[in-house]
């Protein structure tokens, strides 16, 4: 019998199909982002927090009463344990909220007995709570180990307004919370991006659930994938809000040096991030109203235009995001955290994908060390 051939894939697995998913990807020409079948443009624009969710789970836009009763579900769960509120209160007040969640939903999977069972039924149910339970973990995780007092889920909010509400610390107005919706929208998920392939590979061992979402969470933690955000508004802050000289001035100077620019450029997207019409839409709507606004918007214009004309490097879905969190009050290390309490829809629904039709993913590496080398007892080495 022969052996199987073995396949040489590219470094980082770039333009490597390694499966078949029928939750979101990007079309042949890479210009459009596919949710269940539907366009980001679309839901992005349309569908509430909710109802993106539930499509992801269970495949198809809810009724209106199938709505009310998960949106109801959600608003239920969203609540830990005491017993967590006191564990943040251990945590030393430079943790950063990605670990602090890590633990979280750590904790959360001691609580079920049942993590291991992988019936349907339980998929389902556990999907829901982790999903709802996010926000609330991150929010007061990170406000309680920050000395703040925390602030409970209120579940007669919609998850987008609470999930706000508890780490501004206060009920935004409606704009601002659609705002932040539209965000978590366009960031539930995205093909097998890292977090979401670190994720799959946990699920593939069949480990539990809340274990691949914290892998999850690590892997969108690392400034290659998920701090983008973060990185891109401390360069707006940098250059000045609203300093378009200024802006046009340090772009200069980071280019001739070839320096990387954050929130430009994108693995997938290369000429347009389709998630970046949607955001660059709500934010011109929000800054209608709102002075400082208008001058970041205008600032984000401007550098996106400047970059496509010099090194045709489309902005991405996070040159954007990271405006809007700042005009919302949210602190820039939270960034990232929101990131993942949206993409957590994306990374259970993709768990539960892969254990009801699954392979183990075990690549091969190519040894390239040494070989031949013996073992000297420890007084013989130099």
């Amino acid at each position: 019998m022969s052996k199987p051939e073995v396949i040489r894939a590219p470094k980082g697995l770039e333009n490597v199909i390694v499966d078949r998913t029928g939750l979101s990807g990007v079309d042949p020409k890479g210009e459009h982002t596919i949710y269940r079948g539907f366009m980001i443009e679309d839901l992005g624009e349309n569908a509430s927090f909710e109802e993106a969710a539930y499509l992801f789970l269970y495949g198809k836009l809810p009724t209106r009463s199938e709505l009310y009763y998960f949106s109801e579900r959600l608003a239920n769960l969203r609540e830990i344990p005491d017993g967590l509120y006191e564990a943040f209160k251990q945590l030393p007040d430079t943790a950063h909220p990605m670990h602090i969640a890590q633990m979280g939903i750590a904790y959360m999977g001691t609580f079920d007995g049942k993590a291991m069972d992988l019936s349907e039924e339980l998929l389902y149910r556990r999907a829901e709570g982790i999903i709802a339970k996010m926000p609330t973990i991150f929010a007061n995780g990170y406000r309680i180990s920050r000395g703040q007092e925390p602030v409970r889920p209120d579940p007669t909010l919609s998850h987008a307004v609470d999930a706000l509400r508890m780490i501004i610390g206060r009920r935004p107005r409606e704009e601002e919370a659609r705002l932040f919706e539209v965000t978590l929208v366009l960031y539930m998920d995205h093909g097998f991006n890292a977090s979401t392939f670190t994720t799959r590979v946990i699920a593939s061992t069949l480990s539990d659930m809340y274990a691949a979402v914290a892998g999850g969470i690590g892997a969108l933690k690392g400034p290659l994938h998920g701090a983008a955000n973060e990185r891109a508004m401390e360069m707006l802050l940098d250059v000045g809000l609203g300093d378009i000289d200024g802006a046009r001035m340090y772009l200069e100077k980071k280019l001739a040096s070839k320096e990387r620019i954050m929130g430009f450029g994108h693995r997938v997207y290369k000429v347009r991030d389709p998630r970046v019409s949607v955001a660059k839409k709500y934010l011109s709507r929000y800054a209608e109203e709102n002075e400082e606004a208008r001058k970041l918007y205008e600032m984000c214009d401007y550098i996106e235009k400047l970059m496509w004309e010099r090194k045709k490097l489309p902005a991405n879905i996070d040159f954007y995001t990271g405006p809007i969190y700042h005009l919302l009050g949210i602190p820039i290390i939270m960034y990232t955290p929101v990131f993942a309490m949206s993409r957590t829809v994306g990374w259970v629904s993709h768990y539960i994908e892969q254990v009801t039709n699954n392979r183990l993913i075990r690549p091969k590496a190519e040894y390239v060390g040494p070989m031949g080398l013996k073992y000297t007892p420890i007084d013989e080495r130099g």
